[in-house]
């Protein structure tokens, strides 16, 4: 019931967020033919990265020599797929629909990586670690460092448009 409260309620609220800023409009996202090839490309490089960091994080896992367990590794392959795929669309600015009002998304990115991360570091600091390892309970360490490193990317980016924009 507790998991419910911690994983149900905020993902609700923040669906509910969403649906609340996307507004009533709703236009259908429509990708060029550069904006394709760059979403292969980053389908490409993300799978490449899912097999390569599963298998590495197996060994790792089998041998004991990291301090997680078999849950968090999965779910970290995960969410490192995930990292890799919308950072390499935002840096070569294909932005699947925080293009038009980017600093609203980067925002809420950056809101909910920075709730994930300080709802880990409490948890850890109540509980401690069972078994002295990272489970499936502490997954926000995780969530919340691919959703700042996205909005890290953005900000990178936007940076960048605008120094070459300056030049």
């Amino acid at each position: 019931m507790n998991y419910l409260f911690g994983f149900g309620l905020p993902f609700a609220l923040v669906l509910l967020l969403i649906l609340f800023l996307r507004g009533k409009k709703s236009e259908p996202v429509v990708y060029d033919e550069m904006q394709t090839a760059v979403r292969g490309t980053a389908y490409k490089y993300s799978t490449i990265t899912g097999v390569l960091s599963g298998f590495i994080a197996a060994f790792l896992v089998d041998q004991d020599l990291l301090p997680v367990d078999g849950s968090f590794a999965m779910m970290s392959v995960c969410l490192l797929m995930i990292a890799v795929y919308t950072v390499y669309m935002v840096m070569k600015g294909v932005y699947f629909g925080i293009s038009g009002h980017w600093k609203k998304w980067t925002a809420l990115i950056l809101v909910i990586g920075l709730c994930n991360m300080i709802t880990a570091v409490l948890r850890i600091c109540e509980d401690g670690l069972p078994e002295k390892k990272l489970t499936i309970i502490n997954i926000p360490v995780m969530t919340g460092a691919v959703f700042i490193i996205i909005a890290a990317a953005v900000l990178i980016q936007k940076a960048r448009e605008k120094r070459s924009e300056d030049s």
